[in-house]
């Protein structure tokens, strides 16, 4: 069971805490009364205390008395107060965590309860960041496992889930979110040169949150491998785009279409500078193109009646190459710039942009935390 430590303050620089008790017999017991202190020439020495013997008769309680005055020692005598091995172990225990209570808060004011926990989950809050860091990088079962229990913890507790929702969770759910994109944009750099379209197909739809980066306005990927008509009487030539999605403010289609980062973006040379783009790029493009057509012609079929889409012009992206690794000159770069640009009702992005954004936003992100803990 906890055990609760109650602290009032005596003045806005001193705070006395409960008695730590020593020695207990039935008419005799030494306690140990320790105090918070604000100590400006040694902010390290912050607790002090007075060691108190008393007695009482049998049906007694303990109370304070005016003390005996070390003074009335006279010379050629003195005066031992001995602290058994246990009691003396017992009170460094119970002092250390004010030391580590004052580091953290100063010199409490008013009246305050503080709970006591183990020296163990105590030595692991007094870690430092990087500390923590070390710690939790080489134990990552037990930091999930942890996280875990917290989780269930707070959904147990709705006054501190809703005290944290105005707080604290904001800067949670932004550290979680941050999360998130760091550890897809380890995939990314890991996978550059990853030509498999299923293991895209795969990572896109774990952290679906990276085509949302894909624009200016709030998108949900509803679904991946989506139905969007143009089957026949033999239940054959389905068209699934790769991914559906729907503006969230209008409830319009986006279709996404993606390839692989190592698919070409342009054939070989035409004429002095100029570049076509790639057979497998215009393909792309072509298919996107025929799922908007289908999807539009059987929407109701396919929505179901769904409420939330707004039947216009499906959105289109195509997802394909990267810049960084294929166009390595000017004239190529002018190439894919002039048919990207001239693409009617697709919007075309290669996947070193999409993660540079992903990146961008990670930048941003972090620098938003440096400044809110300054």
């Amino acid at each position: 069971m906890a055990t609760k430590v109650e602290i009032t303050s005596t003045s806005p620089y001193s705070a006395v805490c409960t008695d730590v008790v020593l020695r207990e017999l039935q008419l005799v017991r030494m306690i140990f009364r320790p105090q918070i202190v604000e100590n400006p020439s040694d902010p390290g020495a912050c607790v002090k205390g007075t060691f108190i013997y008393q007695k009482k008769g049998l049906r007694e309680t303990w109370e304070d008395l005016p003390p005996t005055s070390l003074r009335t020692v006279r010379k050629g005598e003195e005066y031992h107060l001995e602290l058994h091995s246990g009691e003396l172990r017992h009170l460094l225990r119970e002092i250390g965590p004010l030391y580590r209570l004052y580091r953290r808060e100063g010199v409490p004011q008013g009246r305050q309860e503080f709970v006591k926990i183990g020296e163990q989950l105590a030595a692991f809050l007094d870690l430092t960041e990087a500390e923590l860091n070390e710690f939790l990088a080489s134990n990552r079962t037990h930091a999930t496992l942890t996280l875990r229990r917290l989780m269930r913890w707070l959904s147990r507790n709705p006054a501190v889930a809703q005290q944290l929702s105005a707080e604290e969770l904001p800067e949670l759910n932004a550290l979680v979110g941050l999360a998130n994109l760091k550890a897809v944009l380890e995939i990314w750099r890991g996978n550059n040169t990853n030509g498999q379209e299923e293991f895209w197909q795969a990572t896109l739809t774990k952290y679906a949150f990276v085509l949302s980066q894909l624009f200016a306005y709030p998108v949900v990927v509803v679904q991946g491998k989506a139905y969007v008509g143009g089957k026949r009487l033999d239940n054959k030539h389905g068209n699934l785009v790769d991914f559906l999605g729907r503006v969230s403010s209008s409830g319009a289609a986006v279709l996404i279409e993606i390839k692989t980062p190592q698919t070409s973006l342009l054939d070989r040379i035409y004429r002095q500078d100029v570049y076509p783009p790639s057979r497998d790029l215009t393909g792309a493009i072509a298919q996107v193109l025929q799922y908007r057509e289908t999807l539009m012609q059987e929407f109701h079929a396919v929505t179901h009646g769904e409420k939330g889409w707004l039947s216009s012009d499906p959105r289109c992206v195509v997802i394909c190459g990267s810049v960084t690794r294929e166009l390595t000159t000017p004239a190529q770069k002018q190439s894919f710039e002039r048919f990207r640009e001239r693409v009617i009702g697709v919007t075309l992005i290669t996947y070193d942009e999409l993660f540079a954004r992903v990146e961008g936003l990670v930048k941003l992100l972090e620098s938003s935390a440096s400044l809110a803990e300054g």
